[in-house]
């Protein structure tokens, strides 16, 4: 199990590689599992019910992997799925973890001193993406970057809009 740590904290260092890890839909199983517990998390709050909170969850873990599974159909590199998959879960799981503490206290001060902290941890968390698409799709980490950003948008609005926060 440590060296599973090593290998995704190293991953969210840019220092691994999806291709790094061993091809395994237990793995894959695994790490989805924990993203959507940490994602569960991460959403309910004073304005989400756990039961929405699960559902939002579970859905964006699927529109996911959904999306990868498509396109690396549609580019001939489908068996690659179950290693960047399990990257892409992994790397979330991690990023979603460390954007708890943060949550929590932004709630507690009310935003002001930790905006500028999950900002940062936001854009790393798109150069993260980027450099595993980069290696599922052999892409330069920019062009990673880009589509990593337009994915997140479009999946955030389509998110936003099937879920949206009623106070």
């Amino acid at each position: 199990m440590k060296s599973l740590l090593n290998y995704f904290v190293d991953l969210c260092l840019l220092r691994a590689a999806p291709q790094d890890l061993p091809v395994s839909s237990v793995l894959l199983a695994l790490t989805a599992l924990l993203n959507v517990l940490v994602g569960v998390l991460m959403i309910v709050d004073s304005s989400r019910q756990l039961g929405m909170a699960v559902l939002e969850s579970l859905f964006e873990a699927g529109l996911m992997l959904l999306s990868l599974q498509l396109a690396l159909r549609l580019t001939g590199l489908q068996p690659r799925f179950l290693q960047t998959a399990s990257a892409l879960m992994g790397s979330g799981l991690l990023m979603g973890l460390l954007a708890l503490p943060l949550l929590s206290w932004n709630q507690a001060s009310g935003g002001s001193e930790v905006g500028l902290l999950l900002l940062v941890l936001v854009i790393w968390s798109m150069v993260v993406l980027g450099h595993i698409i980069r290696h599922a799709f052999n892409l330069s980490l920019n062009l990673g970057i880009a589509f990593g950003f337009v994915y997140t948008l479009s999946a955030w609005s389509i998110t936003s809009t099937l879920f949206p926060v009623v106070n």
